[in-house]
């Protein structure tokens, strides 16, 4: 009886044991103090510089996001996000350069995600990006990758979550509905040799980031593939269930076109009539502005602006 309940306990215990959380920042950047929040959630939060209501915020959106993904993909418990304010960015300047607008790492065999605030508004698309990537680490190793989970699969199915947080799903849906009819309008030829490659090798350990540039359509595909087979899916990491999806997607998404009562290439023949209107617009525009300054002759230098200043009388 004794055996079995060690059993169970290892078995739904931590990844990392608690007295780790509390320190886990600390064991990375040791020279800055941090504080440790309480978060209502799988992934732990430690902040330095921040006052308390800012704390406390960020602890929420942790807290949420780390009980959504933790749900989805699992692979969160004893995670940790380190948040640091601008002023601390210093500390961070051994694994990412200066000109990043905010110092973002994912340390994966750590289960940490490193956050300079340099720009506040961007943390919870962030923390949206990061979690993911620490989950999915995780769930790779569940699966038998001793590197974790492929890649650039990975990073998509982060820049799924990041669209979701920020709300762009149906606006990067609508860009791509004209946006891949243009590149392919007949996607149902396609094979899975024309499928891009999903599974490749994972990233490197700790990664980096920069979440002024975390706007990604793709995670529209990711969207995809989940309504049709279910979060289980990102537990199928073969490339031929991928190019599958991707060109059953663009199948999905060639079907949303607005086709109208004329046909969908009507459709595509107004769009290109319009984009086509706009740079004949824009190119006769320029032309009349050159050809106005060829005719208008250049003044000469007002001579007020140069020389010696003139005496006061």
């Amino acid at each position: 009886m004794t055996i079995a309940l060690a059993a169970v306990a290892i078995a739904v215990a931590p990844r990392y044991p608690a007295s780790a959380q509390e320190t886990r920042c600390s064991a990375l950047f040791p020279d800055v103090a941090w504080t440790t929040q309480q978060v209502d959630g799988p992934t732990s939060l430690e902040t330095a510089g921040f006052n308390t209501a800012t704390a406390e915020r960020f602890g929420e959106v942790v807290g949420r996001l780390g009980n959504l993904i933790d749900s989805e993909i699992g692979g969160l418990d004893g995670s940790a996000v380190c948040l640091a304010s601008p002023d601390l960015a210093d500390a961070f300047s051994e694994y990412v350069a200066r000109g990043q607008r905010l110092h973002a790492g994912v340390f994966a065999e750590e289960g940490v995600l490193v956050l300079s605030a340099v720009e506040v508004r961007m943390i919870d698309d962030a923390i949206a990006f990061g979690l993911p990537q620490l989950a999915l680490r995780r769930l790779g190793e569940d699966l038998g990758s001793e590197q974790g989970y492929p890649d650039p699969l990975g990073t998509t199915i982060a820049h799924w979550y990041s669209a979701r947080e920020t709300g762009r799903l149906d606006v990067y849906r609508s860009q791509l509905v004209i946006t891949l009819f243009l590149d392919d309008p007949n996607p149902q030829d396609r094979t899975a040799a024309d499928a891009n490659q999903w599974v490749g090798e994972s990233k490197p350990d700790p990664s980096f980031f920069d979440p002024q540039f975390l706007g990604s359509q793709m995670g529209v595909f990711i969207d995809f593939a989940v309504s049709e087979e279910g979060l289980s899916v990102f537990r199928k990491t073969d490339q031929a269930t991928w190019a599958d999806l991707e060109n059953r997607w663009r199948i999905w998404i060639r079907d949303q076109y607005p086709q109208g009562s004329f046909g969908v290439w009507w459709g595509v023949a107004f769009v290109i009539f319009f984009i086509a209107l706009a740079i004949a617009l824009a190119w006769l525009t320029h032309r009349q502005k050159q050809r106005a300054s060829m005719k208008r002759p250049t003044p000469p230098p007002d001579e007020h602006l140069f020389g010696p200043t003139a005496a006061k009388d």
